[in-house]
């Protein structure tokens, strides 16, 4: 471990503790997530009896666990967006039209916004009275921030839906990094608790789907979920589009949900296929990267049997971003922590650098989608370096879903609009500012390695080599910067540990 002193950057002085009240009442685990499944079920009932009635009830329950219970903040936002989709599971038959079902998925958002305002708001008001340290991480992710927001302005104009997709897609990580950043420097936020006990549900729910899908589904409304969440994909004709060009007839979510192993067509001789689990969060790839993260996160703090029991699952959902999310970083934990000081981390870098060239060369050998389309995303970007707007281009919008022509794509080697990619679609937006919030991203990675460096916490490590991961994924899928469950996750797990760090001084590592 290293034995250098430690740096000037994480030392403070008194002041450093100005603006960090002691808090009166700290949550326990039992209680953060009761209060946790209360603001996360009761917008969704609230909802059924008019949508303004679910905004004020969402509204309301956020502010008061941000003013009452902060230190239950961070447990609320992750139950919230790991487990909200399962309550509206719950009561789909009661949802009337598709409207209503989109209306009523968003309100993790909602307490997003409002948990943000409640806890950022009083830190512009005192902004001197907290430590320097701290104000460059929060002018930092604010100016990222800024830039976001203006690119918005810039697409609404274009494509206000998707302007409004994509803001909420690319801000909320930045959003869950100042909650989590400001809630840990104010309090003292006991997180591990509650974390093991959603870990652990989320992971048994992924067994129940393996074991005995269709009673899990009977039991929870899932059928009826998995309707709505297709049905608007069915009436834009993406599935008439995709049995035209490839023949393969879907006549139910079920049969959008098989794959071949892996999701490869490399592996597609073994003739094995699975039926992709969706999870509590009815979304594949939010479900992978969120298994995959605890398993880093408690890798980290040595409960190393989780990773080995969420193996199984990561495997049968099969997004290989996720098992690279894994296995990248519980080796670079294992093998590069041995090694001291920077190193460990340029060597990660290395092997990204190259796992990412790999990656391209066999998408494009395999003209496989997702490169295809971050290769569309550099050309957009090349041909524009200014940027186009958010919400212009990208696949979360259902139109760029019906108009590309992907045999047409393949055979040129890239597609017309970035799609598929979450650093091309970036690029293709905002320009050379969408490399500006990539290079955020990896400037959050190193303030974690100082501060791994400083304290010997492997958990700073292990995330700061997550958020690189995750950030090279975002070359490969929209998934791995644009759901909460992915990146999102893994800034907010940075905010928290940068926080506690700028709490108070760090102690000399042990040899």
């Amino acid at each position: 471990m290293n034995t250098q002193a430690p740096s000037a950057r994480f030392a403070f002085a008194a002041d450093a503790r100005r603006g960090v009240p002691a808090p009166e009442w700290t949550p326990g685990a039992a209680v953060s997530l009761a209060l946790a499944a209360a603001v996360t079920a009761l917008p969704v009932v609230a909802h059924l009896a008019g949508q303004p009635l679910g905004l004020a009830t969402c509204a309301v329950l956020a502010l008061m666990v941000a003013v009452f219970a902060a230190p239950a903040l961070p447990t609320a936002l992750i139950f919230s967006y790991l487990f909200q989709n399962l309550v509206v599971a719950l009561i789909s038959p009661q949802i009337a039209n598709l409207d209503q079902f989109n209306a009523i998925r968003a309100y993790n958002f909602v307490l997003t916004a409002v948990a943000w305002t409640a806890v950022v708001a009083p830190y512009w008001s005192a902004r001197l009275s907290f430590a320097r340290p701290l104000r460059i991480l929060m002018d930092v992710s604010t100016a990222a921030l800024v830039l976001i927001g203006l690119y918005f302005l810039l697409g609404f104009k274009a494509n206000p839906g998707a302007a409004l997709v994509y803001l909420r897609n690319i801000a909320t990580p930045f959003l869950l990094f100042q909650i989590f950043l400001l809630v840990a420097y104010r309090h003292r936020v006991a997180l591990t608790a509650s974390l093991i006990a959603i870990a652990l549900a989320c992971l048994v729910y992924g067994y129940l789907e393996i074991l005995d899908h269709d009673h899990l589904f009977g039991a929870i409304n899932g059928d009826t979920y998995m309707h709505w969440r297709t049905r608007q994909d069915y009436d834009a004709g993406v599935y008439l589009k995709e049995m035209y060009e490839t023949g393969r007839v879907m006549r139910s979510h079920m049969d959008a949900l098989v794959v071949d192993f892996l999701n490869t067509p490399l592996l597609r001789d073994l003739g094995w296929q699975f039926y992709r689990l969706v999870g509590p969060s009815f979304h594949s790839i939010s479900y992978a990267y969120v298994l995959a993260f605890f398993s880093v996160t408690l890798f980290a703090l040595r409960h190393c049997w989780y990773a080995l029991l969420a193996l199984p699952v990561l495997l049968v959902i099969g997004s290989k971003g996720a098992l690279v999310f894994t296995v990248l970083v519980i080796g670079a934990t294992v093998v590069l922590l041995r090694l001291r000081g920077w190193t460990p981390l340029w060597i990660f870098g290395a092997l990204l650098v190259l796992y990412a060239a790999a990656g391209i060369v066999t998408g494009i050998r395999t003209a496989d989608y997702h490169v295809i389309g971050f290769i569309g995303g550099l050309k957009g970007f090349l041909a524009n370096p200014i940027g186009r707007g958010i919400g212009v281009g990208g696949n979360l919008s259902i139109v760029m879903a019906t108009r590309l022509d992907w045999s047409r794509s393949q055979s040129l080697g890239h597609t017309v609009v970035a799609v598929e990619s979450a650093v091309g679609v970036l690029l293709y937006q905002m320009g050379v500012f969408g490399a500006v919030v990539l290079a955020v991203f990896g400037w959050i990675a190193a303030k974690l390695w100082r501060l791994y460096l400083d304290t010997g916490n492997r958990a700073c490590a292990a995330v700061a080599l997550s958020v690189l991961v995750v950030g090279v994924n975002g070359i490969f899928q929209e998934e791995a910067l644009f759901a909460p469950l992915a990146m999102g996750m893994v800034l907010a797990l940075a905010g928290l540990l940068l926080g506690r760090g700028c709490r108070a001084p760090p102690r000399t590592p042990t040899p």
